[in-house]
């Protein structure tokens, strides 16, 4: 954060910025499935007390939303196997008006070996997926955006939301990011100031490791006695099948290889319809060996036999990168404070047994809405009256599974039997007691530790398939790009240890872990060895490297709006 300040410093040190200021009732931060579902059903409520003639009329409600992506739909990444339960209770005619897939009617758990495997004989019951519905969640977002737009919530893309603004502990809106700055700081031709967004009630659905939502957190102290926050990384590509060799409704997860018995994680297969398939990874982030590339286990996964038949002939179309909320139920922080809820994976909300979220965060969202509409009828933005949220979290099917499921990630953390060993019980009887988790960072050995006595991981061969995507080829399939000459919203609070420990301790593992080839180390021509160089215009918003960078120097903060991938089909 000292080099943002900096950066806002030098900023300031020109003439007086005059910010613009806007009054809204309730602000979302975030157009994501939670937001949009969220501001939806606060339009539901309004009308439905207004209508009532219990207490006074909500008159002229002012609803908005800010996204950092340059559309709506722009930086949703999901699998996505969608459970419809939300959007029934939400739009019970979505299905004849969403752009939505095939439902499952095929599905397998597959547990794979190097060149072989075999279909576990029994679905494990949080895989179950029949009758649920496949989605492109981009898509799915794009017309949540339309139908909110319908009803008077106003929409504002390519504004992220930089800071929080304060009245002592009350939360009181946000600060949008400034267009037009350099990349030294100073402003350009262009430049635009942020404004200030002012709101009775703020509802941050920021997604995972959200800026402003971890500035509440920490101000607020909000996670006190939690679990710590764990993640997880995934990495997908849609690739277009030869006309009629689709597997329209088919669902493939797979655990095993490529992973070792050390690491947790899988992969999945959804068959779309039009002959598209979505291919995806996703590792947990504590993993232990520094060597790990989730990109390059992709193209591994797409040559195993299994997998090799059925993409034969197919070409990727997108690709993209996005971590996951993995730590529970013992993981959310305070869900609500003075001023403003979380939601989504704002709030950590993610039953990650189902490797499912998206119904989850629209239930939240639906929730919090209720919630700023009782605030709204009472004039009353407090604490106090905004934990009726809380209460609604604890009632509804979003405990009911996360509670199923709050010892899920954390009981993998001796490796895939014994976390096998352990869930298989707690899937049957339950869990019992609570499993403490672990920051992710401290988990990575040393490159010694890892490779048992070397000096230097070994290289990575070129994976032999037709459908091989070196990671830069991959990363333009995600429309990624960002305004070159602006500051780097990837903040290295010391470059020095890239440099000097991290090669030597971790083999710098952040140029294997990014899944779009941010970090490189580059030859150094004027003190000799190599430097660290950050490629900060590749960057899909992830945050792996925030999460999992030993040296926790790395600190992701939101780049000038519109910047970022720019997902159509994901």
């Amino acid at each position: 954060m000292s080099e943002q300040s900096s950066q806002q410093e030098s900023v300031e040190a020109e003439p007086e910025i005059h910010r613009e200021s806007m009054d809204v009732d309730v602000l979302f931060v975030g157009a994501g499935a939670a937001s949009l579902a969220g501001a939806i059903r606060l339009m539901q409520c309004i009308q439905a007390h207004n209508e009532s003639g219990e207490g006074d009329p909500i008159q002229d409600p002012t609803i908005a939303i800010v996204e950092k992506g340059s559309e709506v739909g722009a930086h949703i990444l999901s699998g996505a196997v969608l459970n419809p339960q939300a959007l029934d209770e939400l739009l019970p005619d979505w299905r004849e008006q969403a752009p939505i897939g095939p439902e499952v009617d095929d599905e397998d758990v597959t547990f794979l070996t190097e060149n072989g495997g075999f279909n576990l004989p029994i679905v494990p019951p949080p895989m179950h997926n029949k009758g649920k519905v496949i989605v492109s969640a981009s898509r799915l977002a794009r017309w949540l955006a339309s139908k909110a737009e319908e009803m008077g919530v106003m929409i504002f893309p390519g504004f992220p939301a930089v800071d929080v603004l304060w009245d002592g502990d009350r939360v009181v809106g946000v600060q949008t990011g400034d267009k037009g700055i350099d990349h030294h700081g100073k402003r350009k031709a262009n430049f635009e100031p942020g404004i200030l967004l002012k709101a009775k009630v703020t509802i941050f659905g920021e997604g995972v490791l959200g800026h402003c939502t971890r500035l509440v957190t920490k101000k607020l102290n909000l996670d006190q006695g939690c679990n710590p926050w764990q993640f997880e990384t995934g990495v997908k590509e849609i690739i277009k099948l030869p006309e009629g060799k689709g597997v329209p409704g088919y669902v493939m997860h797979t655990l095993g290889w490529p992973f070792d018995t050390k690491t947790h994680g899988g992969t999945w297969i959804y068959g779309m319809d039009d002959d598209y398939l979505s291919i995806g990874l996703v590792v947990s982030l504590d993993y232990k060996d520094p060597g790990i590339d989730p990109q390059y286990m992709l193209q591994q996964f797409k040559s195993h036999p299994k997998v090799a038949k059925l993409i034969e002939g197919g070409v990727v179309e997108e690709y993209g990168g996005k971590a996951l909320s993995a730590g529970g139920w013992y993981a959310m922080q305070q869900t609500y404070f003075d001023g403003g809820m979380f939601i989504g994976e704002s709030a950590h909300i993610m039953n990650i047994a189902a490797l499912k979220g998206m119904h989850l965060a629209m239930k939240s969202g639906m929730l919090a809405a209720e919630t700023a509409v009782e605030a709204l009828a009472a004039g009353d933005y407090s604490a106090d009256q905004l934990k009726a949220y809380k209460d609604r979290i604890d009632d509804s099917y979003i405990k009911k599974e996360m509670w199923a499921c709050r010892n899920f990630h954390q009981s993998f953390d001796k490796g895939l039997w014994v976390g096998m060993m352990r869930t298989g019980p707690a899937m049957l009887f339950g869990s019992i007691g609570r499993r403490n988790g672990h920051t992710d960072h401290d988990a990575l050995q040393t490159v010694a530790v890892a490779t048992g006595g070397d000096s230097e991981l070994s290289a990575r061969p070129k994976v032999e398939i037709p459908s091989f995507k070196p990671k830069l080829d991959d990363l333009y399939l995600s429309g990624t790009g960002h305004e070159e000459d602006q500051p780097s919203h990837l903040l290295v609070a010391d470059p020095e240890v890239c440099r000097e420990r991290c090669t030597e301790e971790f083999g710098n593992p952040c140029t294997r872990f990014c899944p779009a080839e941010v970090y490189e180390m580059v030859e150094d021509e004027e003190r000799g060895g190599s430097k660290l160089q950050v490629n900060f215009s590749n960057c899909v918003h992830c945050k792996t490297c925030d999460i999992k960078d030993p040296y926790q120097i790395i600190t992701w903060v939101p780049p000038e709006g519109g910047g970022g991938p720019n997902y159509k089909m994901a």
